[in-house]
């Protein structure tokens, strides 16, 4: 090798054979081992070039892309800025709500994503719809039919609401009573009843002489069944000389009690037969409405005394004797309602936090509503002859809309789901404007 490339033409020359041998198996063959790689790479390279021409040809004859959207029962939203639209008579108009654009399309409408260059060149149309209506309609999996919470505000005249029915609160137990005030007068809520506090012996008998009622709507009360009324007992000839008990004399209406060891101690009113026995309960109530202390007795005493055969105060609800007030605790005194027919809500007594209680910072009642969930309602009770009112529609920012028709509702995608509500509950929401199809506008052109 006298020359420098000698040097290169035989270092070249023995790679190339160490290829082959690496490669082909074979150091003597004349065939470069990386012909066929290089051929394929070049053809695909090729290939993807005329497949890119051919897709790009076929967008300048055909320019727009997809016409899925022009579909009679689609509704347009546009991917890129989440704008609606319907397309109406050749233009594309863009809708003020999804509760408008359903009401449009009917209960057959679907979405159809498009992109912007696919509606590029459609001509635009005024806005339509109907102004107010809800921006978005839940999904039917995720319409609410109840319990939910109805919450007197600070005012004690109106409610509000929270329509979330896993909303924490806790029930009023059967040991505790609650006092509360509505139109005017006191009751007593206890066992799921309200009780008509109808004397001023009935608090101090009670405990709850210093205790203020809560103020609640009478409506609101109203959807608890009535007890009996809460008073101390009428006694006859109350105040006169009665028959002598013990080897004393005493007054008709004295309270007498006998303890019992291990046992239940024996209560007893004097009438004018002798002594009648009396309830716990009945008991308290006598002694708030007299003054004095109950005249302790022995068995003796009471074997030997007369005897009314009167058992009318062993009746009523003795356990109350025993049941205590619950203290609030700055917790929002609530019902968790929930349909249980076509036109009855029944209620149970329950506390909650002021979180979940339905009202504003100020105290005034709100509606508070699961985001993406909606509620379909009509109010009860029902008017005279049964007729079933319209429904409303609550939208997840706590709007009412009335829906006067049927067909409204399943155009929305929203019927077969209504359930009865209080009316205060109702009205304690914003009212929003009528959902119908005969309510859609176009924008600058009137109804």
């Amino acid at each position: 090798m006298q020359t420098q490339r000698d040097h290169v033409h035989a270092h070249q020359f023995l790679m190339g054979r160490m290829s082959n041998a690496l490669v082909l198996g074979d150091p003597d063959t004349v065939e470069n081992p990386f012909t066929r790689a290089v051929t394929g790479l070049l053809a695909g390279i090729l290939i993807a070039l005329l497949i890119v021409a051919g897709f790009g040809i076929y967008g300048w004859l055909v320019p727009g892309g997809s016409k899925a959207w022009r579909q009679k029962d689609a509704i347009i939203v546009e991917k890129e800025t989440g704008a609606a639209y319907v397309y109406l008579n050749g233009a594309l108009l863009p809708t003020m709500n999804m509760a408008s654009a359903r009401l449009i399309k009917g209960a057959d409408a679907r979405i159809q994503l498009t992109s912007r260059r696919s509606l590029k060149g459609v001509p635009r149309g005024n806005p339509i719809g109907i102004p107010g209506a809800p921006l978005v309609l839940p999904e039917p999996g995720r319409m609410l039919t109840g319990p939910w919470l109805a919450c007197p505000d600070a005012s004690g005249e109106k409610a509000g609401a929270n329509l979330d029915p896993k909303a924490p609160a806790d029930a009023l137990a059967d040991d505790k009573y609650v006092p509360v005030s509505a139109g005017g007068r006191d009751y007593l809520i206890w066992r799921g009843q309200r009780h008509p506090m109808a004397d001023r012996a009935a608090p101090v008998a009670l405990g709850l002489s210093t205790v203020t009622p809560i103020r609640v709507p009478q409506s609101w009360l109203g959807l608890l069944p009535e007890g009996e009324p809460l008073r101390a007992p009428r006694i006859d000839g109350a105040g006169q000389p009665g028959p002598a008990v013990a080897g004393r004399g005493h007054v008709i209406g004295t309270l007498f009690r006998q303890p019992v060891a291990g046992g239940t101690e024996q209560l007893f009113v004097l009438r004018r037969e002798g002594l009648a026995p009396v309830n716990a309960t009945q008991f308290r109530f006598l002694q708030a409405a007299r003054a004095g202390r109950p005249v302790e007795l022995t068995a003796a005493d009471v074997v030997s005394a007369p005897r009314s055969a009167n058992v009318s105060l062993t009746g009523g609800p003795p356990e109350l004797a025993a049941a205590r007030w619950e203290e609030p605790r700055g917790r929002v005194l609530c019902q968790r309602q929930e349909p249980v027919g076509v036109g009855a809500v029944a209620a149970t007594v329950v506390f909650t936090g002021d979180v979940q209680a339905g009202r504003k910072s100020d105290g005034s009642p709100r509606v508070s509503v699961p985001s993406g969930s909606a509620m379909v309602a009509y109010p009860v009770p029902l008017p005279p002859g049964g007729r079933m009112p319209a429904p409303y529609l609550i939208s997840e920012v706590g709007v009412r809309y009335p829906v006067p028709k049927d067909q409204a509702l399943t155009a929305m995608g929203v019927n077969g789901v209504s359930r009865p509500m209080p009316g205060i509950v109702l009205a304690s929401m914003e009212n929003g404007p009528v959902l119908d199809r005969d309510a859609v506008i176009v924008a600058g052109m009137g109804g």
